[in-house]
């Protein structure tokens, strides 16, 4: 009889976890906001927006650690890195703040002056009608960070890391080995025992300028779905 039942038990679980799959993304694709698909089994990362895809990421290593979690929608609450930190601070100085002092004790000479100060700025206009030039320093892809963390509710950590250079590759893949086989374990275990809900994944990229197109694109409310592997049939979760 046990041999018989778990085939259909099996059977039943795969049509359930596949229809809160189809039931989350219509959810989704109702909504006229793009979404993001993780597939940890084939390491493969969706942006869509009303059920197409816009762009896709192959990464090179996806692993995680923790309990799997159900099938659902969740939202990017922050990253490690802010916008703010990135942009450019421009520093423009108020000429009313140097010359506060000079209004105040000039008021009379200012107020005889003032036709002929209007004459001079109505003839320097007509010399040079161009406006002044002020340049200004965008945020674009490639001032983007290649190495962050992004952190979705439901305690749910995505690290996201790229090729080192050359110099600092054996320092750094021996950090990332001690934390990630020796630290995460640990608050892993403390995790259960406090009954919360820990689930961290480590994204790595060969090429860093697909971890900073990530790190572009993943704006924060953000949402995403999260597909765990052994749901099943492959099948069952493509698109």
């Amino acid at each position: 009889m046990f041999l018989i039942l778990q085939p259909l038990s099996d059977a039943k679980a795969g049509i359930a976890e596949r229809n809160t799959f189809l039931t989350e993304m219509l959810s989704l694709s109702e909504k006229p906001k793009q979404y993001f698909i993780f597939n940890i089994e084939e390491n493969k990362i969706l942006l869509m927006i009303r059920g197409i895809v816009l762009r896709e990421w192959t990464v090179d290593h996806m692993m995680f650690t923790g309990t799997p979690l159900p099938i659902k929608s969740f939202s990017l609450e922050s990253k490690s890195v802010q916008l703010a930190q990135l942009r450019y601070h421009i520093k423009v100085d108020d000429p009313s703040d140097n010359n506060n002092g000079s209004n105040n004790t000039n008021a009379g000479s200012t107020t005889a002056n003032s036709a002929d100060a209007k004459n001079a700025g109505d003839k320097k206009a007509g010399d040079n009608k161009k406006p002044a030039k002020f340049p200004l320093d965008a945020l674009e892809i490639d001032d983007m960070p290649t190495d962050y963390q992004l952190f979705i509710n439901g305690g749910i950590s995505i690290n996201v890391r790229s090729q080192p250079e050359a110099a600092d590759a054996k320092i750094k893949n021996a950090t990332y080995l001690l934390k990630w086989y020796l630290y995460n374990p640990i608050i892993a275990i403390k995790s259960y025992f406090n009954k919360t809900t820990y689930m961290k994944m480590d994204i790595f990229f060969k090429d860093q300028t697909e971890a900073q197109a990530l790190f572009w694109a993943f704006t924060e409310g953000t949402e995403c779905i999260i597909l765990f592997p052994g749901l099943g049939d492959k099948d069952d979760f493509k698109f």
